[in-house]
């Protein structure tokens, strides 16, 4: 496969693709795969191979919408209540409606899902509603996966470059990007028609509570470089106000994973060995029962399998230790802890932005186009049109008059579709009748408890 080479300092392509974790080069797959005589580049500030937040496996799917478990419509309430009403639910929507056929062709490129004995995809119950989780017993392959792929349509590789501002034309559209090397700090001008972004969350804000500068339970790199660039070149910022915060190991660089062992029968309890949690995936209502613990004197705060029996408790293992996270093994046999014998001390991690867990990041609607202005040319997409979002969010709207106040030039839409207004304090986006329900949060809320 051609790879670009360090020392050019311009690249003309069709396609280019920013962020070489999952999404990236799954975007870039698909766009060699519509378009086969594009030329399509993957940048990547490490190295496509082992990198993003999974580099070296994981679990499984926590948002798996597989028929028979859950639909579109219920997946959506579902993070509708989570985020406490703080999300954007027509690309919630449209994602959960596309998530199976995608399951089924990451299984076809020898990703396996775990399935039950019947040969059916064998999905967990740990959200509050619905059953979403779906594990990955060989999780570790993703990435090997992946690059199999890139190769076989001979998508061009440029590894070792970080994206740093997007590059716009005359006419305000999207036209490439600027990229500086990460080992030997050249700059690479790359000129494209199409610019799709997948360069990941921002993992964090500041320093965890350790202090640490990797004590962090979302990947340390994704340090939000893409908000900016994005933010920067005029696209909108949405639901901000919805971050995360999560249970973690104490002094350990990952997550508790209660949801993984929950299945298992494992469960978060307090000092006293009493469960508080009513459930273990992340929510706005999970974090307050946390801290509300933490605060009450009945901290610290644990992950409790040792009730269980060995075996089962091998079978956690196995996940957490060989495909979530292979460290996480040597940490506790470092600190001779051992799942059989005491419950496992948890803390709390910096505050994050999770994009898709919380809805939060980037604003794209349901075809995950920005507000800025992309040129589609016909060699590429055979239509040759200039595309701009459709209605912001009621959170972006708040943020884009604001913008208006503090600058001399707006960066809001030419057009602004049609509104409709579902009561008197809120107004949601129409999207041509495929968001039919409307979902209310706090007292959604309530009443699913």
């Amino acid at each position: 496969m051609d790879e670009i080479k360090s020392g050019l300092t311009e690249v003309v392509c069709d396609i280019l693709v920013i962020g070489g974790g999952t999404a990236g080069p799954m975007a870039a797959y698909k766009a060699k795969r519509h378009s086969p005589g594009a030329r399509v580049v993957l940048l990547e500030k490490a190295n496509v191979k082992r990198s993003g937040a999974i580099a070296m496996g994981m679990d499984g799917l926590n948002n798996a919408v597989v028929p028979g478990y859950a639909t579109p419509e219920q997946y959506t309430k579902e993070i509708t209540i989570a985020n406490d009403g703080i999300c954007d639910q027509a690309p919630v929507y449209k994602y959960a409606s596309r998530c199976f056929e995608i399951i089924q062709e990451l299984d076809g490129f020898g990703i396996k899902f775990q399935k039950n004995e019947n040969g059916d995809f064998d999905v967990k119950k740990v959200h509050h509603l619905g059953s979403y989780v779906l594990p990955m017993p060989n999780g570790d392959t993703v990435k090997k996966a992946l690059y199999r792929q890139l190769r076989r349509e001979k998508v061009l590789i440029s590894n070792r470059y970080m994206a740093t501002r997007l590059l716009t034309g005359r006419d305000g559209q999207i036209a490439g990007a600027i990229a500086v090397n990460t080992r030997s700090a050249e700059f690479l001008v790359l000129r494209a028609r199409t610019v799709i972004l997948c360069a990941g969350a921002a993992g964090r804000l500041g320093l965890p509570q350790s202090g640490y500068l990797w004590g962090t339970y979302e990947n340390a790199t994704n340090s939000g470089d893409g908000y900016a660039m994005a933010y920067h070149a005029g696209a909108a910022l949405a639901n901000l106000e919805c971050y995360q915060i999560n249970p973690l190991i104490k002094d350990y660089n990952g997550p508790a994973c209660a949801y993984v062992a929950g299945p298992f029968g494992a469960y978060t309890t307090n000092s006293e060995g009493n469960r508080f949690i009513e459930c273990d995936y992340w929510s706005g209502q999970m974090m307050q029962e946390f801290y509300n613990e933490l605060q009450s004197g009945k901290g610290p705060v644990f992950l409790k399998l040792n009730h269980l029996h060995s075996d089962t408790i091998g079978k956690i293992e196995a996940v957490l230790h060989q495909v979530e996270r292979p460290s996480r093994g040597r940490f506790h046999e470092n600190r001779g802890t051992n799942y059989r014998e005491r419950m496992i001390e948890m803390h709390i991690s910096e505050i994050g932005f999770c994009s898709g867990h919380s809805a939060s990041g980037v604003y794209v609607d349901e075809f995950a186009r920005t507000r800025c202005q992309v040129s589609m040319r016909p060699a590429i997409w055979q239509a040759s049109r200039t595309i701009t979002c459709s209605a912001p969010s009621p959170t972006e709207r708040w943020r884009a008059s604001t913008r208006r106040k503090l600058q001399p030039t707006s960066t809001s839409p030419t057009t602004t579709p049609p509104m409709s207004c579902a009561s008197s304090n809120a107004c949601w986006p129409r999207h041509d009748g495929r968001m039919a329900f409307r979902l209310t949060s706090l007292n959604t809320r309530r009443d699913a408890s």
